[in-house]
């Protein structure tokens, strides 16, 4: 090639990206950028349109071929070659499926290397004259998961807090759980943490900020998430319109893999944008009939506004055998499938008044493996074999 091919390595370890980097400098070669998997990758993509992604492929390995499908839409125009100590034919072709186009095998031999590099980047050259200098790409964004439901008091702001701290656990992804609550503004509180910026305060500087400088406007909770706050006072929220709501959702699904989003029970234009915006919707209900009226009207109002079925998952909460309504019944009645559904357990007030997730104080309690089934099911992280004691704790928690 008439220039030195440039290199993004994607590698969680940072010992293994500096050694990397100190091989293929020998090379002559040019590394670009580094980066964790997830968001962060796709982010370096578009920042320097590298020629080669060297990816490091080990267990578990759900974030890093999450990661390939996110790069290989990302960045079309770059060749992906995946490094592994796995060298058995599944994997291969995982990550040829998943748009790998060489893999190589470790421990890493700098003549193998620049041999695939320069093999791909011939193979490629043909194909990068027809791309358009400067196309219109879209920005890559993570997973915006609105948490919505026609009726107060039936628990979304657990289900929220509670979501968020379970996706960083399982996942080890950056996530921001953003409090929409326009009329309590709970979150707070359930995660025991001080309001010094809250989304109002964000709102009125949001044309200053960007998807880095945002960040340092955000509290950090103890367990990873990040947390934007709802105003201490509700008439705060007046100085938001919609439009503010959209930028800040967007410049937060920049650089978060999750944005998840906690609503209250009424509906407004700033709660519509927020349902605009989301790719999931988990639709809370409760056994009740008031709470099965309302989100009968919820599932009406989304149908008309052209949601897709798709991305709207039923969600029934505090299910037990004591409810007078079977779950078939609410499907029935809804004329629509309960996707996800979270058990009704007593662990969950004591957990909400110390300010610590369930997930956190009783992982094994029923909620926290429900939780942790909706987790498993968003991310497609890979479950953990679970032992002798866990299993048993599991039943008694």
């Amino acid at each position: 090639m008439a220039r030195t091919p440039e290199i993004v390595i994607v590698d969680p370890d940072l010992s293994v990206r500096a050694d990397l980097t100190r091989m293929l400098t020998a090379g002559q070669f040019t590394v670009v950028g580094d980066s964790d998997y997830g968001i962060d990758a796709a982010t370096v993509a578009k920042e320097h349109s590298p020629d080669v992604f060297l990816i490091n492929l080990e267990e578990p390995v759900a974030r890093a071929f999450q990661t390939i499908e996110m790069l290989a839409a990302a960045a079309p125009q770059a060749a992906i070659i995946v490094y592994s100590s796995q060298s058995d034919a599944g994997s291969v072709r995982r990550a040829m499926v998943a748009g790998a186009r060489d893999y190589l095998v470790k421990p890493l031999k700098p003549e193998d290397v620049a041999r695939a590099i320069y093999g791909i980047l011939e193979q490629e050259e043909r194909k990068r004259l027809h791309l358009v200098d400067g196309a219109d790409q879209q920005v890559a964004r993570g997973t915006i998961l609105t948490i919505f439901g026609a009726k107060g008091g039936i628990g979304k702001t657990t289900i929220a807090t509670n979501l968020a701290t379970a996706l960083v656990r399982i996942t080890n992804a950056n996530v921001v759980l953003v409090d929409m609550d326009t009329r309590f503004g709970d979150v707070a509180i359930m995660m025991d943490i001080a309001v010094e910026n809250s989304i109002a305060d964000i709102g009125r500087r949001i044309d200053e900020l960007d998807r880095e400088s945002i960040k340092d406007e955000l509290v950090r909770h103890h367990s990873g998430v990040a947390i934007l706050p709802a105003p201490l006072h509700p008439n705060e929220w007046r100085d938001l319109t919609p439009q503010h709501i959209e930028k800040i959702i967007d410049l937060l699904a920049q650089g978060h893999d999750y944005i998840i989003i906690d609503t209250p029970g009424t509906f407004n234009e700033i709660i519509a944008t927020t349902l605009e915006l989301a790719n999931i919707i988990m639709l809370v209900t409760s056994m009740d009939l008031a709470s099965i009226k309302d989100t009968a009207l919820a599932l009406e109002m989304l149908r008309g506004a052209n949601v897709s079925e798709d991305k709207v998952k039923l969600t029934i909460n505090h299910s037990t055998s004591a409810n007078s309504l079977r779950e078939e019944d609410v499907e029935r009645v809804l004329e629509y499938p309960v996707t996800w559904r979270i058990p009704h357990d007593y662990h969950v007030v004591n957990s909400n008044q110390l300010g610590i997730p369930i997930v956190i104080a009783k992982p094994y309690a029923r909620v926290s493996r429900a939780i942790t089934d909706i987790v498993h099911a968003l991310s497609g992280a890979p479950r953990e074999r679970k032992g002798f004691l866990e299993r048993f704790l599991g039943r008694t928690g």
